[in-house]
């Protein structure tokens, strides 16, 4: 097995110790790339409570499960290591509450576009109201911090539309490692898009999103599940000295993200499987663990045609849900109003077929309620 060299073997032992140190290692899992099945490429970080990268790890410590069954590494390796690029999205919050930290933010951002390696791209978008590209994406480091350096406050907030845009300009990009790093008190009122529309369109496409919440008046829990349910991470940053320190704490730890290659033995089917990445002392509970659902179909993730699929049979699952047991309860209503009819109506004859056609009737009504209620919900 191929484990990125006797660097990450030799660090095997340092690392194992600083898990039993850290009260808290966690484990977060960015991208399942499907695209070059019957390979399947994992990009995780492993860091620790204070956010600091866990790096040497190898096959001894990782543990790669998929539908519950143990799967055997191919490669582990820093991904920095096999000298992949990643491409970074800076988000910057302009509206008027953050204007008194935009000279911090400006600085901690324009470092932190000065640590990425040569062949790393980055792009700007800053948004108040409106949301606007500043700089799309380039290798050109210079026209980076020029983009930040020009920055200017504005108004109100339009956060979920610019992380939209944000992942618009990380869908041009060839790397497959991606980001999306956000300054902003999360305190959206502009949006056409939904928090978890944002987030799911992350997801899905493997942009990690990491997250800096500016100031003491923030909505930390938007902030957090906008990072934690994509791979990323979300700081607090009550005072804007702190900028620079986290800005480059979310660059070491994407720098530090892992590489991780196993086969499966089912191959392209289709199907939806569950993966899980452990890390921990070999024969012992893991330390940390993260999971996540993907479709075992080639293409740039998944294709949309699958997805799409696999969402209207889902729809049809739902929906027959509801439609059979709102058909019986029709059904049973009919079967009771033939019954109310002749307690009623004594000299009331209703000939078998008549009951049938009353339990007949209740059930279409129910069914078609049962529809209704499918399709608004």
């Amino acid at each position: 097995m191929r484990i990125g060299g006797r660097a990450l073997l030799a660090g095997g032992l340092a690392v194992l110790g600083a898990l039993a140190a850290a009260s808290a290692p966690r484990l977060a899992l960015q991208r399942v790339d499907v695209s070059r099945l019957p390979d399947i490429h994992v990009y995780f970080t492993v860091t620790g409570d204070r956010g600091e990268s866990l790096i040497g790890l190898t096959g001894r410590e990782i543990t790669v499960f998929c539908d519950g069954l143990e799967q055997p590494v191919t490669a582990l390796r820093l991904a920095v290591e096999g000298g992949e690029a990643m491409a970074v999205v800076l988000l910057f919050d302009r509206s008027g509450s953050t204007r008194s930290a935009i000279g911090q933010a400006r600085d901690a951002a324009a470092g932190f576009i000065g640590r990425l390696a040569e062949n790393d791209q980055v792009a700007v978008v800053s948004f108040d109201e409106a949301v606007s590209v500043d700089l799309a994406l380039t290798a050109d480091k210079t026209a980076g911090e020029a983009a930040v350096r020009a920055l200017r406050p504005g108004s109100d907030t339009a956060l979920f539309d610019a992380v939209q845009a944000g992942l618009a300009e990380a869908r041009k990009a060839a790397a497959r490692r991606l980001a999306l790093v956000i300054l902003s008190d999360g305190r959206d009122n502009r949006s056409r898009a939904t928090p978890a529309e944002a987030a799911g369109q992350a997801r899905q496409e493997g942009v990690a999103v990491f997250t800096v919440g500016l100031g003491k008046a923030v909505d930390a829990a938007v902030l957090r599940e906008l990072a934690e349910s994509t791979g990323g991470r979300s700081f607090a940053a009550p005072d804007p000295a702190a900028l620079l320190a986290l800005y480059q704490l979310i660059g070491d730890q994407m720098k530090n993200q892992y590489h991780l290659t196993f086969r499966p033995s089912f191959g392209r089917d289709e199907a939806w499987h569950k993966l899980e990445i452990r890390v921990g002392p070999p024969g012992e509970p893991a330390e940390a663990a993260a999971a996540r659902d993907f479709i075992a179909s080639t293409g740039p993730g998944v294709s949309r045609s699958v997805l799409g699929g696999f969402e209207r049979r889902g729809a049809e699952r739902r929906a027959l849900a509801l439609i059979l047991p709102a058909a019986a309860l029709g059904a049973l209503f009919g079967l009771l109003l033939a019954a109310l009819l002749k307690l009623l109506r004594r000299d009331l004859r209703l000939s078998p077929a008549a009951v049938a056609g009353l339990i007949g009737l209740g059930a279409l009504l129910g069914g078609l309620i049962g529809g209704i209620l499918a399709a608004v919900s």
